[in-house]
């Protein structure tokens, strides 16, 4: 019985280790007693100054287990890094919109921000769970060329808000994100746009969709 309640008890540290989002928590699991203490002399710069005959007294647990300030500065600054953010990137913008192939832009990218980063358990993946369109002006170019390029405005997601989410969770936030993709006072940032053969464009869906009237038309 004893064996099984100390196991259960090594168990439960263990998953709240797993699930530690920041190394401030991480120290409140490890040792609960001077994590505080700690805390305050993350934040103290003179503590940077000290030398080693003062670091080495340090009268702590973390002293005993060979923790200095420096370094969990640095594993700090790593963990800040690495959280589940909106993050700047580039995106093609033909991948993006789905274009041909006869078309293209210029410049092919754009900045914009999209979700990024580490969760601290494998079953969760960092998404996106605010979305925003934002207007940028490219060259859009088509092939053969039969007029000089001409600016165009489009619209391209960015992404405000992210958190780590189940399988679960992804459901419900994409069902959501669907219901505000496109707000009534912006409509489809796409009045029309190019579907295969078979299918047309749907501005209200913001999509293709089978075109049962006519299966071979073409719409661009």
């Amino acid at each position: 019985s004893f064996q099984r309640t100390s196991l259960s008890a090594l168990e439960r540290s263990e998953q709240q280790i797993r699930r530690a989002s920041s190394l401030e928590e991480l120290l409140r699991i490890t040792h609960s007693e001077d994590w505080k203490l700690w805390k305050c002399r993350l934040k103290l710069k003179s503590l940077a100054n000290l030398d080693s005959r003062s670091a080495s007294h340090r009268s702590t647990r973390f002293a005993a287990a060979f923790y200095d300030i420096d370094t969990l500065k640095v594993i700090d600054e790593e963990w800040q890094k690495t959280q589940c953010v909106p993050r700047e990137t580039c995106v093609e913008v033909a991948k993006e919109l789905g274009t041909t192939t006869n078309k293209f832009f210029k410049p092919p990218c754009v900045n914009v921000f999209r979700c990024g980063g580490c969760c601290n358990e494998e079953s969760l993946s960092c998404m996106n769970t605010s979305t925003t369109y934002v207007s940028k002006t490219l060259f859009e170019i088509s092939v053969p060329l039969t007029s000089v390029p001409e600016p165009v405005p489009i619209k391209i997601a960015n992404h405000t808000g992210c958190k780590c989410l189940s399988n679960t969770q992804r459901h419900q936030y994409a069902i959501i994100r669907r219901s505000v993709q496109y707000p009534e006072e912006d409509g489809c940032p796409f009045t029309n746009k190019f579907c295969h053969n078979g299918w047309i464009w749907d501005s209200d869906k913001c999509e293709c969709v089978l075109d049962v009237q006519h299966p071979n038309r073409r719409e661009g």
